[in-house]
């Protein structure tokens, strides 16, 4: 391989790694903001029952929405896994 796919690479795999960091960081920060909807609807049940019912197009939506970016998520780790052999080989 030469050095310069190489250093392509190498550069593929930081802007990888960066981005699943990235990933992970916003699905936590997503946690706790449905954490703390769920706190919030346990204080009032019938207001978020309503919210719910309100809301349920854009929460299906949301939930299809996960599934894609879950799924580019393990694309990454996969990319990542498969660039660090691609590295180890031509060591």
């Amino acid at each position: 391989m030469t050095n310069k796919t190489r250093n392509k690479l190498k550069e593929r795999l930081k802007y990888t790694q960066k981005w699943v960091e990235n990933f992970l960081e916003i699905e936590n920060h997503k946690e706790i903001s449905k954490k703390a909807l769920r706190q919030l609807n346990k204080d009032r049940p019938v207001l978020g029952w309503i919210f719910t019912i309100i809301y349920l197009p854009s929460k299906i939506w949301d939930v299809i929405y996960t599934i894609i970016w879950w799924n580019k998520y393990r694309k990454a780790c996969k990319e990542i896994e498969i660039i660090r052999k691609e590295l180890k080989i031509d060591d």
